[in-house]
């Protein structure tokens, strides 16, 4: 475990890989990483960025399996929080970049048609 992963309080083990994966991808879209991961009472989520709860899921594998369950923990921790969620999915290297077009997220049904103005 490294300096920053202490310094944050975590103690999980989702790889370097992972770790790294997560903070590249909040930094690339301006988001304030959560203390130990969402790990702690009242910071849920592993990232915000404006009024979104974002949970990051990353691979350097080819394949992600997507759990019903990651999406219903993320909505509760948003609504909890008064926030909306998102899932990010991030198909990424060792250095935690991810692949040309293997960065994701997944967003509720209600969020896509307000967004895209659709009904």
């Amino acid at each position: 475990m490294g300096h920053r992963d202490r310094v944050l309080g975590r103690t999980d083990n989702i790889g370097d890989a992972g770790r790294r994966a997560e903070a590249r991808a909040s930094k690339r879209i301006g988001g304030r990483l959560t203390a130990a991961s969402g790990a702690t009472v009242g910071y849920k989520g592993d990232y915000t960025v404006n009024d979104m709860l974002i949970e990051c899921k990353s691979t350097t594998q080819r394949s992600l399996s997507l759990k019903h369950e990651w999406l219903a923990k993320i909505a509760g921790e948003a609504r909890d929080a008064s926030r909306s969620p998102a899932l990010q999915v991030v198909f990424a290297r060792g250095d935690g970049r991810p692949h040309p077009e293997g960065s994701w997220f997944l967003i509720t049904e209600e969020m896509f048609k307000e967004v895209f103005n659709v009904n």
